[in-house]
């Protein structure tokens, strides 16, 4: 019996001392890493930053493989891995003190990349504005993700969509006449504006402003001055003056979003038409004397770089013809 016990004993340990020497895995590597937020939508000619992958507890640290991404035939998408000239950011750009060009020019630096990055260490995309290049649609899109347990691939682990949006948004706005040199006025009610893309390339706006006719004011005579100390198009166009013709106003802001920065006044801006240039609807005002100016206000907001035509329609007002 003792005999028995003790072979018995021996065998356990033997038992336990081969078990000791089997190799111990290496962390964790799930067969679950996913994309929660799958499908991903990309709005195209914008910069969009996409949530990490999943790693579902693997251990970190894990590296993550972009493998391919294909187009909606299947296809590897030959135009997603195209160059691009775009701006980069290599320093911390201050809207509050980068005022000029030169200063601005310190801060970026032209590149010619894909219109996307892949992120090694979170599995995100950040997509530039080189998007604008690239067709809309849904694409997928395959992984590998290796930590020190080892290597797997997924296959369509996720997909994304290219979709046009608005490139820019229209706030509240107003108009009123005042009684020249006094604080006297009426609403003449909010103007229309229309924003229009014209262009993918460069990066104006072209803004005019028109009575309720059509007729565009003349902001190289003056038809269309600074209200005071309030803010105007050139307090958001920091990088370079406004080119003023008969009928327009032009800015080259330079880099996305415009305005960079909010005023005292948030992103209005305000206009006054000198009583000379304009007729107010005899409806709207005390009498029909040739003493009121008309004061728009409007606002807007550009996120994605081209060029735009901007037009803001004030209405029961007529631009005296000279």
């Amino acid at each position: 019996m003792k005999k028995s016990f003790k072979v018995a004993v021996c065998i356990l340990l033997i038992i336990a001392a081969v078990s000791s020497c089997k190799k111990v895995e290496q962390g964790f590597l799930s067969s679950q890493i996913r994309y929660v937020d799958n499908p991903i939508k990309i709005t195209r000619g914008q910069i969009v930053q996409t949530a990490a992958v999943n790693g579902d507890g693997s251990s970190a640290p894990v590296i993550y493989t972009l493998l391919d991404i294909r187009d909606s035939t299947h296809h590897h998408a030959d135009s997603l891995y195209k160059n691009f000239e775009r701006y980069e950011w290599i320093g911390q750009f201050d809207a509050n003190t980068d005022t000029t060009v030169e200063l601005l020019n310190k801060k970026r630096a032209k590149k010619n990349t894909p219109p996307f990055e892949f992120n090694e260490h979170t599995g995100a995309f950040t997509f530039y504005g080189t998007t604008t290049k690239v067709p809309l649609g849904t694409y997928e899109f395959d992984i590998k993700a290796t930590n020190q347990n080892g290597s797997k691939v997924f296959n369509n682990v996720a997909t994304f969509t290219l979709v046009d949006g608005v490139p820019y948004q229209i706030g509240a706005g107003g108009c009123a006449w005042f009684i020249d040199g006094t604080t006297t006025s009426g609403d003449l009610g909010a103007p229309d504006v229309w924003i229009e893309k014209t262009s993918d390339e460069g990066t104006d706006i072209t803004l005019k402003i028109v009575d309720q006719n059509n007729n565009p004011f003349n902001p190289a005579a003056n038809e269309i001055i600074r209200r005071g100390d309030r803010s105007d198009f050139q307090t958001y166009a920091q990088f370079h003056p406004l080119v003023k013709t008969d009928s327009t106003m032009t800015c080259n802001y330079e880099t996305t979003p415009f305005p960079l920065k909010q005023s005292q006044y948030g992103y209005l801006i305000y206009y006054r038409i000198p009583s000379q240039f304009v007729n107010v609807d005899p409806a709207f005002t005390p009498d029909t004397k040739k003493i009121y100016s008309v004061n728009p206000r409007f606002q807007f907001n550009i996120y994605q770089e081209g060029s735009y035509s901007v037009t803001v329609k004030m209405k029961h007002v007529t631009r005296v013809m000279p």
